[in-house]
């Protein structure tokens, strides 16, 4: 019975795995509004992972709309439009650079700063929460006593 139990675990955890691919769209610097290339999906603020079903790129060779990315000041880059995700397994990283030569550079970067401070401070509050977590005895079972009771 364990046996079967082991191999119907392993079982579930091959058909699980493999079915979504990742594309994580990062901007530099960060905080850009990230889109597709005609503006008709709003994925977020950069930086963010895409999730695409890998059968889907299986079947479209991998290729995705693409993105663009939109900053405060009125920036905007994009990529190349059909953008082909090369490996479907491990999935693709995209930067978007702001372009140099457009004003408002110093806002951009001070709502960078913003993004970057704000993300900071939640890794700070996950940390503290986690470890709040583990030290609570719960977490490591109920206590010893219960056992055999409280005078053992």
């Amino acid at each position: 019975m364990q046996r079967i139990r082991s191999l119907l675990l392993i079982g579930a955890a091959v058909l699980l795995t493999g079915c979504s691919t990742y594309v994580k769209v990062v901007s530099d610097p960060e905080g850009a509004t990230i889109t597709t290339p005609d503006g008709s999906v709003v994925y977020g603020i950069a930086p963010l992972d895409v999730e695409y079903r890998t059968s889907d790129l299986e079947r479209d060779l991998g290729r995705i709309p693409g993105f663009r990315a939109h900053w405060p000041s009125g920036a905007e880059a994009s990529t190349e439009s059909p953008f082909v995700v090369q490996d479907l397994r491990y999935g693709a990283q995209v930067t978007l650079k702001r372009p140099k030569d457009h004003p408002g550079l110093e806002e951009d970067l001070q709502f960078a700063l913003e993004r970057a401070q704000l993300r900071a401070k939640e890794a700070e509050a996950e940390a503290e929460r986690m470890r709040l977590y583990l030290d609570d005895g719960w977490f490591w079972g109920p206590p010893r006593f219960w056992r055999y009771g409280p005078y053992f």
